[in-house]
């Protein structure tokens, strides 16, 4: 399980970095964008009712149950910044708005000690679950690892670099706003079939 940390001074830090290179542009297409959907949903309780939670299997093989209903969206980011993991997959860091900030920071204060898991979906595929082990106050949620290099084509082509949002060309990287979409929860049955992947055959 992995720990959900708090990064202070991060951005400075990316800024020194410079561009992202060749996975800044991967996946690029003169079509319109695939839209990009991630949603973290929080732990949530049996007593909840199927309205609301469902049990899932979590990615190290626990139980756990998740609230339908997602705690932060892609409507919540205002920038990223994919990177590639030690474990050869990629991870992103996440830059939230106000309103997504805020959501985090009360959650994660809530949740801090209690070992709650927050549950990242991407395009409704289970990624990554985070412990909630310390309040996060700066607005960055991490993705250590999980996601494809698809993944973080498409997370780099829908959204501002981080360190870059005044440049023009990063200006441009707006999801298209969909009132239908804009909080939809999974289907229960999404999240019940989220589990960790079968082991490639050796």
């Amino acid at each position: 399980m992995q720990r959900l940390p708090i990064l202070i001074g991060l951005l400075g830090f990316l800024a020194s970095l410079g561009p992202l290179g060749p996975l800044a542009h991967a996946g690029g297409s003169n079509k319109k964008k695939d839209a990009f959907a991630i949603r973290i949903h929080g732990e949530g309780s049996p007593e909840d009712g199927e309205k609301f939670s469902v049990p899932v299997v979590l990615l190290d093989g626990r139980k756990a149950s998740l609230s339908i209903m997602p705690l932060l969206s892609e409507h919540d980011i205002k920038a990223v910044y994919p990177f590639r993991a030690s474990d050869g997959t990629y991870g992103a860091y996440l830059r939230l708005d106000g309103h997504g900030s805020n959501l985090l920071t009360q959650y994660s204060i809530e949740k801090s000690g209690r070992s709650s898991v927050l549950a990242v979906m991407i395009d409704g595929r289970q990624v990554a679950d985070l412990m909630v082990d310390a309040p996060v106050r700066d607005g960055i949620f991490v993705i250590p690892s999980g996601m494809t290099l698809v993944e973080s084509a498409k997370m780099a082509n829908s959204f501002p670099i981080m360190g870059q949002e005044k440049n023009p060309s990063q200006k441009k990287k707006r999801q298209p706003f969909s009132p239908t979409n804009i909080m939809l929860p999974p289907k229960a049955s999404d999240l019940r079939n989220a589990s960790a992947p079968t082991p490639a055959a050796p």
